[in-house]
């Protein structure tokens, strides 16, 4: 029992009053480098929001993405702000709290002149009981901030340096670790009110509920111990909980009660369900939500307070199978393997309260209609809002959620640790409710770095790191709250005793090597049981990119564009991996198209090596979006455009995939070109599937020089291999010739020496325009082979005076062989009008239609 100062009146249902809308914002203490105007700022603050986003709103501070004025904002994050406004209110029953949501991050609160309370984490939802320090009408709450960056470097003083990969504090402060800038994105240190503040009265009120799921091993029955934590005032020792579970149909199937037990204990109520609808991921079933209502009532029939989710019947586990390499790891839901196509997923935006539910939902479906089915919330953002995982269930997209830890040591003392078990207490149990979460996981690349880094130095003999965060703190709060999902202690991890974090025999490997030192096809000499990170850098669509360079062309050389690209060294990567298949770029379109075309097969490559390994059961590509326009491993950049490595990981995630890999490793660079091959047909449907495959060697003139249809049978879950005849595969010059393999609309591509090196011709092709249902149709018909032709919509937008995300096409990176034709169907996204194209426009040479041998040299004889 909760003993608060409350007032003596009935029971009644929770009231809360909405404190978000406009406040006054004032800067009480500049940070350095702030302009001589600012010194004496007030203006007005939106609540939910954050100070950057008020200053732009109030024309204070111009777009920090654009060109480099992201230095020209750096004070914002070293200065004290205070948010305040008044607010009316009337006496009220029961209990009254102050709830805050989410305050960013170092803040004071003060009613009525009162300091309310101090926090320092902006992962924690806070409430105070204030009924003390209101009076009848007219009331004041103020809000001061004080500086992130100062209070982390204070703390980094005081307690010693600890390893980070940027010079920034950020371990020592609970604040979204990329506020201080990453490999991918600027360095906003923010400060705000940026989630809901409100005045709640009550007499009772439900804190949470926590729906534990379990399903019997025929499947024919599930329960859901509906676990309820609750408050009530002194008078109201005798409640009851009540909750009803309605099917999709909104059939009620399940009800019961409960007596409550003491404040702060679980109250179960046990539910039963017969003949449950599964929940299944994206690809593997149907995602049938059944909608749970708790009540808390009197014992008299008083509700005092409600509370309501859509929730999933499903079984989740993972299993680690000994194998000849080590151990396989996979992911069961309902038993079944699932096989993961995923994407990591980072903050939609550096100031979080801009991202609307229209752009989540963009990002979502583009994650599912790119055929992927797990989303990987990364360590060091945000733990996900309820409208990204209301999107997730809805949509079958399973989550594996990161503790949030990214990358470095982390304090372990000095009240760190209890800061730490609110907020995952807070996480485990307000998203437990939800069917798509499906694995815990203890944080990012903090073991890894431990144990490879060279952190020795730094650290010491004594020194905490966090490694009790991972392996004792953590896994007993999920073991407590949420003992129906398996909890991971960092990823990468190994599931063999005694072995390194990112040791590929077992568990989830980051395979980070390519991109950092190779060349993408030595992705084929790796094989591991399960990828929860590998990627490969690009720069986004030309428009997208344009909006932020203000001057000078699109080229690395660039000082705008140098300063949007954070990958070390990423300049330079970006060189070397376009080296071994086209020759410097001579213009920005070719640099753009180039970059984002090896981007594309670098993953495609990986990914498809990857599935064609009966050992691998999941690969999670970093990154799908990003948070601000730059040159990162994303697939969807920032205006929300796909890049042509999305397509590419749309055909390497489909559910049935045929792919040409070598029999043995490195086959793509083997200078002889004479390494076998095997075609491999990967099934992750839910059916038998047994193609014939049409396979033929040509040359590069479209000549046919040896073919055959052949039959693979692949049972579900499996993948079927057939090594081709030496008659089709190996080559007789293998700088003229290439493979193809088509089966049912889909079609596989193996060359045997990389574009520079191979005699392909010159792309020729002739493009025409029609109208179309739904839009335009752009028709290719191909003069010569034409590899990985794309159409580029932000540019046709762009011609017509459109947004560049305006438009998209259907399909890119498309394979012709001579005679043969294509037509990309040209939609607008939204409300937009599909504009009138001239076919001028889509020549060979231009910006708009590209092809990977559009820039071959042009070859006599």
């Amino acid at each position: 029992m909760t003993l608060i100062d409350h007032a003596p009146v009935p029971a009644t249902l929770r009231r809360r009053t909405d404190l978000g809308g406009t406040w006054e914002l004032q800067l009480l203490d500049a940070g350095a480098g702030a302009p001589e105007g600012a010194r004496a700022l007030t203006l007005e603050g939106h609540v939910p929001g954050q100070v950057h986003t008020d200053l732009m709103r109030a024309g204070l501070l111009e777009d920090p993405d654009v060109a480099m004025r992201e230095r020209d904002q750096m004070w914002i994050g070293r200065s004290r702000w205070s948010y305040s406004r008044s607010f009316e209110w009337q006496a009220a029953a029961g209990a009254v709290e102050l709830v805050a949501d989410g305050l960013d991050t170092v803040a004071t609160v003060l009613l009525n002149g009162h300091r309310i309370a101090q926090t320092r984490d902006q992962h924690i939802s806070y409430r105070w009981h204030v009924r003390p320090h209101l009076v009848e009408g007219t009331n004041r709450i103020e809000v001061v901030f004080e500086s992130a960056w100062d209070a982390a470097a204070e703390r980094e003083r005081s307690f010693g340096p600890l390893p980070t990969p940027y010079d920034e504090p950020y371990p020592y402060i609970r604040k979204s670790a990329c506020n201080f800038g990453w490999d991918w994105g600027p360095h906003y240190v923010t400060a705000g009110i940026w989630q809901p503040i409100a005045i709640e009265a009550w007499s009772g009120r439900i804190e949470h509920v926590r729906p534990l799921v379990t399903l019997s091993e025929d499947h024919r029955s599930a329960g859901v111990a509906v676990t309820v934590r609750h408050d009530r005032i002194d008078e109201l020792e005798a409640a009851t909980l009540v909750a009803v579970l309605r099917a999709p149909d909104g059939e009620v199937v399940a009800s019961a009660s409960a007596d409550t037990g003491p404040d702060g204990a679980d109250t179960v109520v046990p539910l039963q369900v017969a003949d449950p609808q599964l929940w299944w991921p994206a690809g593997y079933g149907e995602q049938p939500l059944y909608e749970l209502t708790v009540e808390l009532r009197t014992r008299d029939g008083v509700t005092l307070d409600e509370w309501q989710r859509a929730i999933g019947i499903r079984s989740v586990q993972t299993v680690a199978t000994p194998d000849a390499a080590g151990e396989q790891w996979a992911i069961l839901v309902n038993g079944r393997r699932i096989r993961i196509r995923g994407y990591n997923w980072i903050p939609e935006d550096p100031f979080i309260a801009e991202v609307t539910e229209d752009r989540l939902a963009q990002r979502l479906d583009q994650a599912v209609d790119g055929n992927a089915n797990l989303l990987r919330i990364w360590g060091g953002g945000y733990f996900a809002t309820e409208e990204f995982l209301d999107g997730c269930d809805r949509r079958g997209i399973l989550v594996w959620h990161d503790f949030l830890f990214a990358c470095a040591g982390y304090d372990e003392t000095g009240g760190m640790s209890e800061l730490i078990r609110v907020e995952a207490e807070q996480a485990v149990a307000r998203l437990s409710s939800h069917a798509s979460v499906a694995i815990w996981c203890g944080g990012n690349e903090c073991v890894w770095g431990h144990e490879e880094w060279g952190w020795e130095d730094t650290l010491g003999e004594h020194r905490t790191w966090g490694a009790g965060f991972y392996t004792e703190l953590l896994p007993s709060i999920v073991a407590d709250l949420d003992p129906t999902r398996p909890y991971l202690p960092n990823s990468p991890w190994s599931t063999l005793p005694g072995a390194k974090a990112n040791d590929q025999a077992s568990g989830p490997a980051h395979l980070w090597d390519i991109w950092n030192n190779r060349d993408f096809a030595e992705y084929r000499s790796s094989d591991p049981a399960f990828v929860s990170e590998m990627g490969w850098c690009a720069p986004p669509a030309a428009t997208t990119l344009r909006k932020v360079i203000t001057e000078g062309s699109l080229l690395p050389d660039n000082p705008q564009v140098a300063h949007h690209m954070r990958a070390s060294e990423g300049m330079h990567k970006l060189a070397r991996g376009l080296q071994p298949y086209f020759t410097t770029p001579a213009t920005e379109e070719d640099w753009l198209y180039q970059t984002q075309l090896v981007q594309a097969r670098a993953e495609r490559t990986g990914t498809e090596w990857l599935r064609s390994r009966d050992r691998c059961a999941g690969v999670v590509i970093w990154q799908l979006n990003d948070c601000w326009p730059v040159l990162s491993w994303s697939a969807v950049d920032a205006d929300g455009i796909e890049k042509p490595m999305w397509f590419g990981l749309r055909r390497a995630f489909a559910p049935r995939l045929l792919t040409v890999q070598p029999v043995k490793p490195g086959g793509t660079q083997d200078p002889s070109g004479t390494a076998g091959l095997e075609l491999v047909a990967v099934n992750d449907g839910a059916e038998r599937w047994s193609p014939s495959v049409r396979v033929r060697r040509l040359g590069f003139d479209g000549t046919e020089l040896a073919s055959a249809v052949v039959d693979l049978d692949a049972a579900v879950d499996e993948n079927a291999r057939l090594v081709l005849d030496d008659a089709i595969s190996k080559p007789e010059d293998p700088a003229a010739e290439f493979l193809v393999a088509d089966v049912d609309g889909a079609r596989a591509v193996w060359t045997y020496r990389p574009d520079r090196a191979a005699a392909m011709p010159r792309a020729r092709w002739v493009a025409s325009v029609a109208e179309g249902d739904r839009g335009v149709e752009v028709t290719v018909h191909a003069e010569t082979v034409l590899f990985d032709l794309c159409l580029f919509t932000d540019r046709l937008a762009d011609l017509a005076g459109l947004p560049g995300d305006a438009l998209v096409a259907d399909d890119q990176l498309i394979t012709l062989l001579p005679g043969e034709s294509h037509t990309f169907a040209v939609r607008a996204r939204a409300g937009e009008r599909v504009p009138s194209i001239d076919p001028a426009a889509l020549a060979v040479g231009g910006a708009i239609l590209r092809a990977a041998n559009d820039t071959a040299p042009e070859r006599r004889g």
